[in-house]
């Protein structure tokens, strides 16, 4: 990894996760970095005037697959009742197809995620790093 490089931020899609996770991303994006800030569609809009930098941080939006559970057009924590965050994790773990289409096609540098239980392997399979960033 040279002195710039290239990141994919994949936090949970609760908005506790991905506000902190945005702050992250403008640190390291004033320092010149590159981010890939994946999230779902619907909190793009609610987070783009958080991103200081849209030149250097790109908020790259997904659609999370339909997941037993997972009522229409909930997207986020903020979108379920307390009791079922569960489902949204669901939701992520399939997201992996798209989401090492992602790395395969833009190539990161490293992957800062959270409880995505199977970053740090697909990462090793395409040689990027993995970062645990934990928000407590």
């Amino acid at each position: 990894m040279g002195s710039k490089f290239h990141a994919f931020m994949y936090p949970t899609f609760g908005f506790g996760h991905m506000i902190p996770y945005l702050h992250l991303a403008n640190k390291l994006a004033e320092k010149g970095h590159q981010i890939t800030f994946l999230l779902p569609k619907k909190a793009q809009k609610q987070l783009e005037s958080l991103n200081l930098f849209p030149y250097r941080i790109v908020l790259d939006p997904l659609t999370l697959p339909p997941v037993e559970g997972l009522p229409a057009g909930a997207e986020t924590l903020s979108d379920l009742p307390n009791t079922s965050g569960k489902v949204i994790s669901d939701a992520m773990d399939l997201l992996r197809g798209q989401i090492e289409a992602k790395v395969r096609d833009l190539k990161p540098d490293l992957i800062f995620f959270d409880f995505v239980d199977w970053v740090p392997e697909m990462a090793k399979e395409y040689g990027v790093k993995s970062v645990s960033y934990q928000i407590v």
